[in-house]
């Protein structure tokens, strides 16, 4: 993972914040200032102070403790503690965008977006089913008014320009028209990025990727603090997959994974009122959203069709929070509906032309609902903190299986060993998942505030783990009797401030039953291909390392180190756990000021994977060290425009050839790239 040296800066304002705010001078009625002291395990990202991100995973790269696992240069997922998607849901505010299947995040543009929360550990208690190892929530901006009935102008630009070896750029524009009722907004962005290179100037084949997005919200002010809102979103995307290349022995021809046509419509009405009665911050939300996604399967030969997937899904649901201060104590309570379905299609070039559309082989169809109710106090007794928050899910999987026995019979795909486990039943369970956290600290003094937290999530598989969604090749097949995955977990933490020096600390342990591992049977396919297979290991634990360190040599200058371990567990076949994180530690020093130049040089090392899972078929990496530097020039007001900045980058600046060891998105892994060598970018920020 290649992180950018505009962390720093978000870093900064972080430690900035927490350097000023301590418990003792907590005022209980500020709730977004308790959540900063109590939530030790959770970042809040400010969007805009970020000058080169163009999406939401370049924002989530600054932070030190998100890893990724990528499928492609625009496709990747965030892994924090040891998980992936599969313990990391991502919300666009209350609408969960990966409950059933894992594609990407990235679509989603970041013209609209005002702050990202990043979770680390299990908070099944406050966000419900899924967030095992951690959790991210995209926060959309507030709607502006004025204070008369006359109306006012104010927008952005952002242009972005990447050379060396990543050629491309990104852009988005932004406009608000508002009095003292009505606040209409329109944004948009679009990127084309070309096919990077590595170090060693190769062309990396199949990591071009283009996006476009479009976003429109109007809201009318109800009351001097009430309003309704509408908002609409539109994002596409067109890429390709360089992990899922892989040599077919019987042609001798190269093939991999097209995504040409991934595209969301999203839907958001809403009403929020800042006082109801003895109640604050009521906030509803109905959200809906159809995305389409496309997986195909290319030759790289004059003719490349072989083989098109679909999967289209529907999202809607309905989510309200309210939140009342009693004496020493904040209570928020929250209720959210939530119903996802989807369905598929897969067709194959045969002979010339493209057989009918039918279902894939997995699933006909799927679907996922969910009620939710949660409660959260948080306590403020003196130099006393305390959070307790409970969570109960009601979840409902139907799901129409289509594992065609015959296909694998009549094609041989796999061996007679495993025809046991080929079977079509569908679902149709009922989960009720109860969800506990509990954390406490105590400021014995600036320089010394530990706090320590218990937590547990649960989680029902994803479709394609249980039925194996993988309709040609027959190198994943179903487990149809797979359980549910449950974690407990505890967190100890240190935070504090001693003069110029301030520091953060935290360990954790993640004890998982029924963890969903995907494995290698030992089996291969005529095509001779790992035939692998998801299913429940017993006993599996995860536990590591966060740590930041921080010096303020002068009143703008910054140093900084940060360190992250991570260790996974099979304790079952006592081997590691697949796809950890290595360690990895970063130096940097930077200069940041709100106006004027400000600049940053960062050094990361990470050091080798040699502590795979055989049982998975996982990869050892080599590991590297990265030198990256970045320049800004802050204007403050420019000309007509209320703010301005230009800002430079250059990453990997020594040209380093390395591997990112979570980058294999493919269950095969048989083709991992190189990333990127020396790389640089020129942005342009723009305020009026």
């Amino acid at each position: 993972m290649k992180i950018k040296l505009s962390l720093v800066a978000i870093n900064i304002c972080l430690l900035s914040y927490a350097q000023e705010v301590k418990v003792a001078d907590i005022d209980i009625h500020d709730k977004s200032i308790l959540e900063q002291t109590l939530s030790n395990t959770k970042t809040t990202i400010n969007v805009e102070d970020d000058i080169q991100a163009s999406s939401i995973n370049e924002t989530l790269k600054k932070q030190f403790y998100v890893e990724f696992k990528k499928s492609s240069e625009y496709s990747s997922e965030p892994y924090i503690r040891g998980r992936g998607n599969k313990g990391v849901p991502v919300f666009l505010e209350g609408m969960r965008i990966n409950a059933g299947h894992d594609d990407s995040t990235n679509i989603f543009g970041l013209s609209d977006i005002a702050q990202i929360d990043v979770y680390r550990g299990a908070n099944g208690a406050k966000l419900g089913m899924g967030a095992m190892s951690g959790a991210v929530v995209v926060k959309f901006k507030d709607p502006l008014f004025n204070d008369n009935s006359e109306f006012k102008i104010s927008g952005f630009a952002n242009a972005k320009s990447s050379f060396l070896s990543k050629d491309g750029y990104s852009s988005s524009l932004g406009t608000n028209l508002y009095n003292d009722l009505i606040s209409l907004s329109l944004s948009g962005g679009l990127s084309d990025y070309n096919n990077y290179e590595n170090g060693a100037n190769e062309e990396v084949l199949h990591s071009e990727y283009d996006t476009k997005n479009y976003n429109g919200m109007l809201a009318v002010k109800t009351s001097s603090d009430s309003y309704f809102y509408g908002r609409y979103m539109k994002d596409e995307a067109d890429s390709s997959d360089p992990y899922s290349r892989w040599l077919n022995p019987l042609n001798n021809t190269w093939t991999y994974y097209d995504r040409p046509n991934d595209e969301s419509k999203t839907y958001f009405i809403g009403f929020r009122k800042e006082k109801i009665g003895e109640f604050k911050n009521l906030d509803i939300q109905y959200f809906n959203n159809d995305s389409h996604y496309d997986y195909n399967v290319k030759k790289e030969a004059t003719n490349p069709n072989q083989q098109e997937l679909f999967r289209d899904s529907q999202t809607k649901g309905l989510k309200i929070s309210v939140n009342k201060t009693l004496d020493n104590h904040n209570l928020e309570f929250s209720t959210k509906y939530s119903k996802m379905d989807i369905s598929n299609g897969v067709r194959q070039y045969l002979n010339g032309t493209w057989t009918p559309w039918q279902s894939a082989f997995g699933i006909t169809q799927g679907e996922i609902e969910s009620y939710m109710l949660g409660v959260s106090d948080d306590i403020y007794l003196d130099k006393a903190f305390f959070n307790l928050a409970l969570g109960y899910e009601h979840v409902k999987r139907d799901v129409t299986s289509n594992i065609n026995t015959a296909k694998y019979t009549n094609d041989g795909l796999i061996p007679d060993e495993l025809m046991g486990e080929i079977i079509k039943d569908d679902t149709n369970e009922k989960d009720n998942l109860l969800s506990i956290s509990a954390t406490a600290g105590y400021e014995f003094s600036a320089a010394f505030i530990p706090y320590i937290k218990l937590s547990n999530a649960t989680r029902t598989p994803y479709f394609n783990e249980q039925y194996a969604n993988n309709p040609s090749n027959g190198s994943q097949i179903p487990n149809q009797d797979l359980k549910n995955e449950k974690v407990y977990g505890i967190d100890l933490g240190v935070d504090g401030q001693i003069s110029k020096f301030n520091y953060s600390t935290a360990v954790y342990y993640q004890k998982y039953k029924d963890y969903i591992e995907l494995v290698n049977t030992g089996y291969t396919t005529t095509t001779n291909l790992p035939i692998k297979q998801y299913i429940n290991l017993d006993d599996a634990q995860i536990y590591g390392l966060e740590a930041l360190l921080g010096f303020n040599l002068t009143q703008t200058i910054y140093a900084q180190a940060t360190y992250t371990y991570t260790k996974g567990e099979n304790k079952e076949h006592n081997q590691p756990l697949a796809y950890i994180a290595p360690q990895k530690l970063t130096l940097s020093i930077s200069e940041i000021k709100p106006k004027g130049l400000n600049w940053s040089i960062e050094q990361e090392f990470v050091s080798k994977q040699d502590r795979i899972s055989s049982i998975n078929g996982e990869k050892q990496t080599s590991g590297y060290g990265l030198t990256n530097a970045s320049i800004a020039y802050k204007f403050g007001k420019f000309s007509v425009f209320k703010s301005a900045s230009l800002s430079f980058e250059l990453n990997n600046i020594f040209d380093k050839n390395y591997k990112e060891h979570l980058s294999k998105a493919s269950s095969t892994a048989y083709y991992i790239p190189n990333e990127a060598g020396i790389n640089g970018s020129l942005a342009l920020n723009l305020k009026f």
